[in-house]
């Protein structure tokens, strides 16, 4: 791991340096080496206007995970091999140039199979495998921001090719892909600059509408969206062709994009766990729970002093 030092640069102003200043004395017992830049506790003040009361306590459960067995600040130094990786391939290429101080990332959103990760892999899982890749992302932000003095930041592009609608979307929506959106929101402030959709499929409006409720104010500000017309020339007028994925380029265009990235798999069905959860709990060996958002639940166990297992299933 390499401590990437603070870098007080001319392009932050004296108000937000201030600013800076006051927020890594509230915080210094749980700030790391690695974290305190200025840049990093800057994007905090952005993301909640500078609101200290509402930033600090976010921030110190934020440094707590750090510390924790998570070990934020050294994870991007271990190799990509999350058994999730191969069904979600990373999509970090470089600087977008034609959007000034941003790096490029596109998920192969409509490619990936969302639905069989979430029956393959537990949420536990998914989730370490998306926080290596935005501590990467992180990471590259930082060692840019080192390199040039200038706050950067992600030009998230989400490709929208091949994309059904079905209640499985809906679900996910609605379900596992909201929770790990709302992951992102709150611990990674300010790391993604704009949410580009390309590719985006004529049921769009309806998606949309599904799911800009469900996301906070800030991050619907972000969306840009480009239909399947000419989201190939208006992507272009934002990132330099080295950065977008060579999979986007057709028989006739001859390389007209240049970026190297995997392909992401689809899970296998046949290889899914299945069982009926009535079944289960009818035989006894479970308990089924009904747990609504928001609210909570338990289970009364009575034991011997015995190394106890347990187990929790959950069914989306």
């Amino acid at each position: 791991m390499e401590v990437i030092q603070n870098n007080i640069s001319l392009s932050i102003n004296d108000k937000d340096l201030a600013n800076i200043k006051k927020l890594r004395e509230l915080v210094k017992e749980e700030l790391t080496p690695y974290y305190d830049t200025d840049f990093n506790l800057l994007r905090w003040l952005q993301g909640h206007h500078n609101n200290f009361e509402e930033i600090v306590p976010k921030l110190k459960s934020h440094l707590a995970m750090r510390k924790s067995n998570f070990k934020l600040d050294i994870i991007a130094d271990g190799p990509r091999n999350n058994p999730v990786h191969s069904y979600w391939e990373s999509g970090l290429t470089c600087e977008a140039e034609l959007t000034p101080n941003c790096i490029v990332n596109v998920e192969q959103t409509g490619a990936n199979d969302y639905w069989g990760i979430l029956h393959k892999f537990s949420l536990n899982e998914i989730l370490m495998a998306r926080i290596y890749d935005l501590e990467t992302m992180l990471r590259k932000i930082m060692e840019k921001e080192k390199e040039t003095g200038h706050q950067h930041s992600i030009m998230y592009i989400m490709d929208l090719s091949g994309l059904h609608f079905d209640s499985n979307l809906i679900t996910m929506l609605r379900g596992a892909l909201r929770s790990l959106s709302t992951f992102i929101t709150e611990h990674y402030v300010e790391l993604i600059r704009s949410f580009v959709l390309v590719n985006a499929p004529e049921f769009i409006s309806m998606i949309w509408s599904i799911a800009k409720p469900l996301l906070p104010e800030k991050t619907r500000q972000k969306v840009i969206i480009m239909g399947a017309s000419h989201w190939r020339r208006e992507i272009l007028e934002m990132a330099t062709p080295k950065a977008l994925p060579a999979f986007w380029n057709e028989s006739s265009e001859n390389g007209v994009f240049l970026a190297e990235l995997n392909r992401s798999k689809p899970v296998d069905r046949n290889s899914l766990y299945k069982s009926d959860p009535k079944e289960t709990v009818a035989s006894g060996y479970y308990k089924q729970l009904n747990v609504s958002p928001g609210k909570s639940s338990y289970v009364d166990l009575k034991v011997e002093k015995v190394k106890l297992v347990f187990q929790i299933k959950i069914i989306f």
